[in-house]
């Protein structure tokens, strides 16, 4: 593996990398879209609003997920391409430990306190009993969701990433008959997209972690005291990824409460309905960055730098390409797209429609933001990647949240996403070029 890593074409080890990371990143998009569609079809608008509510509780359980993998499987490739592999060992066995405090502590939050939580995060008194029964029901699945992101990338590390991507498959189709199961059959509702939702993330981390317990030849856990060096590494390395998944909730978040203050429940729910398209799009994007990473990690660590700046330009373009291409498909299909999850509500069905078409201008630049930021954290410059993190996803975002719809009004909401990005890409581009494109030329 290491080899190919540093001789094989580009092209070939890109397509090898980042195909199987896009797919990956579409089957764990469809644990929410297909709850989405579930949801909204056979139990409305209400119950789709309450899913939205509780959406940035799960970001949060994500994105500390994401900040041990990243990290973790960052040092891992790094330490790896340069020969310090029982250094890679203890980063990798630091890290399942990491996964099992941080999902111990969200668990108990989520199980113990959930009414408070969905207050805090904006629920209404119409959706309050839903949006709680939720939060109670996925918080006892939280380990999983953070073990499944995790394991999947450890597998791509040990060079099995068509086999990380069948196991998120056999998880997929599991969330599949279990909504159909518990929502349709049993008549169990909020609580049964719920464990349908959970039990599947549980389906992925474990075919995962058998492969990791028997079949892994590089990566073997062992007990490790913490080491505050090691922790500290690991949580700095992932600290642009936790931010930027951290910043999806707080936007979602800030989303809500200004629909909810403008437009209500309805707009909620048409919100839920852009989050849903918006999941696919952004897994994408964030799926093909995850590949490029242990390739970029790989040749950075053994100073091959002319790799390195090519696969930035290959993943420049593609990404660009994806983004156009996306935009496109959503305004030529807008309304099948929005009749899957709405059909009987014609006012809900047209406002959901206009704020889909709207909101879709994001999606054309968005995947150059995301690598360039990708980019600093496989270098290991984890400072830059979250300074770029948090000004995409929680400054700039919120302050055109505050600007924009009273300017536009309920226009100016879908607006402040796209406005967002356009932004961004000025100011990560004048990072790249004054600070990451030195690393790869001196």
């Amino acid at each position: 593996m290491q080899k190919k890593l540093l001789n094989e074409n580009l092209f070939k080890l890109i397509f090898k990398y980042g195909v199987p990371s896009i797919l990956t990143m579409w089957i764990f998009s469809l644990y929410t879209i297909v709850d989405g569609i579930f949801i909204g079809k056979f139990l409305g608008a209400k119950s789709l609003a309450a899913v939205n509510i509780v959406m940035p509780y799960v970001n949060f359980s994500f994105a500390i997920g994401i900040m041990v993998a990243v990290g973790s499987s960052t040092m891992i490739a790094i330490q790896l391409g340069s020969g310090e592999d029982k250094k890679a060992l203890k980063s990798y066995s630091t890290s399942l430990q990491l996964f099992m405090i941080f999902s111990s502590i969200l668990s108990l939050i989520g199980i113990i306190f959930p009414e408070k939580v969905v207050r805090i995060l904006g629920a209404n008194d119409i959706i309050l009993e839903e949006a709680t029964t939720y939060l109670f029901y996925l918080s006892f699945f939280t380990l999983f969701y953070m073990l499944s992101y995790g394991f999947e990338s450890f597998v791509r590390i040990e060079g099995s990433p068509n086999y990380s991507l069948l196991c998120i498959l056999g998880g997929a189709i599991m969330n599949i008959v279990l909504d159909y199961f518990l929502i349709v059959i049993l008549d169990m509702g909020i609580k049964g997209a719920a464990i349908a939702t959970g039990a599947a993330q549980m389906t992925t981390a474990l075919m995962l972690g058998y492969y990791l317990l028997f079949k892994a030849k590089k990566l073997r856990y062992t007990f490790t005291k913490f080491n505050l060096k090691t922790v500290g590494s690991i949580l700095y390395n992932g600290s642009s990824e936790f931010l930027t998944e951290m910043a999806t909730g707080v936007v979602i978040m800030a989303f809500n409460i200004n629909i909810m203050a403008i437009i209500g429940n309805d707009g909620i729910s048409a919100f839920s309905v852009i989050s849903y398209i918006s999941t696919l799009v952004t897994m994408t994007m964030i799926g093909f960055s995850q590949g490029l990473q242990p390739i970029i990690s790989f040749n950075y660590g053994a100073q091959s730098n002319k790799r390195v700046l090519k696969i930035l330009k290959i993943g420049t373009v593609t990404v660009f390409s994806l983004g156009i291409f996306f935009f496109f498909i959503i305004n030529m299909f807008a309304n099948e797209l929005v009749s899957i999850f709405i059909k009987e509500n014609k006012e809900l069905f047209i406002l959901t429609k206009e704020a889909v078409i709207y909101y879709s201008f994001t999606y054309i630049l968005m995947g150059i933001n995301i690598i360039i930021s990708s980019y600093f954290t496989a270098v290991e410059d984890a400072f830059i990647s979250s300074i770029l993190s948090v000004l995409r996803g929680l400054i700039f975002i919120n302050i055109l949240l505050f600007l924009l719809p009273g300017i536009f009004n309920t226009k100016g909401i879908w607006l402040s996403a796209p406005v967002n990005e356009l932004i961004m890409l000025v100011v990560s581009s004048i990072f790249f070029i004054k600070s990451g494109y030195k690393k790869i030329v001196e």
